[in-house]
């Protein structure tokens, strides 16, 4: 027999008050994050752990470029810098600004976040990294970074800069953060609906968008990059900004200086959101707090770190976080 249509209408509007009010409940509850630090007391025990890292990584099916990386001088040395690449990118995404870090006197270490850098770029089980996965990542970089350097740094990308930021207000030890493109949120969407379907879809079934319908897997950019996201992953990454900004108010900074680095041609991250948590931060809490933002005449993307990233203009990015992290091109640790 067949439905009437005033019945099919009736049932979808019946399933949209479902999730709704599913949503609504999710949404009342903030979600809790953990971490514990473990960090190495010396330079030979933060090798050890790396060497650790990279042994089970070894088990994985990773890319050549997948793995996490670490570029030390064979001692303790005054800076430490921690590099934390993007949601459906690796390592290698930040290894040329790396070698730049390097070069300085820094050892840099660029911790791999769970699920990322497999060699086939279509798996299906990057969609189930977490924001707990992320914070796991920093947690990782951070221990490691306490052995390597007198003075801890740490540089997080979009998703990785949520991480960062949680950090932030857990985590004693680090003395500035650069937080480029910062995914608190969804850019041209109103902060609170992204927030409801992060809430619903961070539980739901999980499905895979390509970064660009058209071109698909053929998208332009760097070969070891993922050219889909997973929509668990995400939905746990705004579940992580949550938990950041719900508690901008209780939770102050535990470092010397957070500088916000923002591109106006950005199509990804939520600009707005961003600029209010930083003036936020400026106006109730002592840590030294600035935000830059390129204009859009420059058309630098979301992604600037990554040289293989069309119109990532590296050069600009990167002299930009230099001078940020103190290490301009004048600088030379000693």
């Amino acid at each position: 027999m067949a439905i009437p249509i005033s019945g099919m209408i009736k049932k979808r509007h019946l399933a949209t008050a479902l999730i709704l009010v599913i949503g609504a409940v999710l949404l009342m509850r903030v979600p809790d994050f953990q971490s514990i630090p473990n960090p190495a007391k010396t330079f030979d025990e933060a090798k050890t752990f790396f060497e650790n890292i990279r042994r089970d990584e070894a088990k994985l099916p990773l890319s050549a470029e997948g793995c996490s990386r670490l570029l030390d001088h064979g001692t303790k040395t005054p800076r430490a810098i921690v590099l934390l690449h993007g949601l459906t990118n690796c390592p290698e995404q930040f290894l040329p600004l790396a070698r730049i870090l390097h070069a300085k006197g820094a050892n840099v270490i660029i911790p791999r976040a769970r699920y990322a850098g497999f060699a086939d770029r279509l798996n299906t089980i990057q969609g189930y990294q977490s924001g707990q996965d992320l914070l796991d990542q920093a947690a990782v970089g951070l221990d490691i970074a306490e052995g390597l350097g007198e003075r801890v740094s740490v540089v997080g990308l979009s998703g990785s800069a949520i991480a960062a930021a949680w950090m932030a207000q857990h985590r004693d030890g680090v003395n500035e953060m650069v937080l480029i493109a910062p995914f608190f949120s969804l850019d041209s969407i109103p902060a609170p609906l992204i927030d409801a379907g992060a809430a619903f879809l961070s539980q739901a079934p999980n499905f895979y968008r390509w970064w660009d319908s058209e071109k698909k897997e053929n998208l332009a950019g760097p070969k070891y990059a993922y050219p889909r996201f997973g929509t668990r992953c995400m939905a746990s990454t705004i579940q992580l900004s949550r938990n950041v900004r719900e508690n901008l108010a209780i939770l102050p900074p535990r470092m010397k200086a957070i500088h916000f680095l923002l591109t106006a041609s950005d199509t990804a991250a939520n600009n707005p959101v961003t600029k209010k948590i930083a003036a936020a931060l400026a106006q109730t809490h002592s840590a030294h707090v600035t935000i830059e933002e390129f204009p859009a005449e420059l058309k630098i993307p979301h992604d600037m770190i990554d040289p293989s990233q069309p119109h990532a203009n590296t050069e600009i990015a990167y002299k930009k976080i230099l001078e940020l992290l103190d290490m301009n091109d004048s600088t030379t640790v000693e």
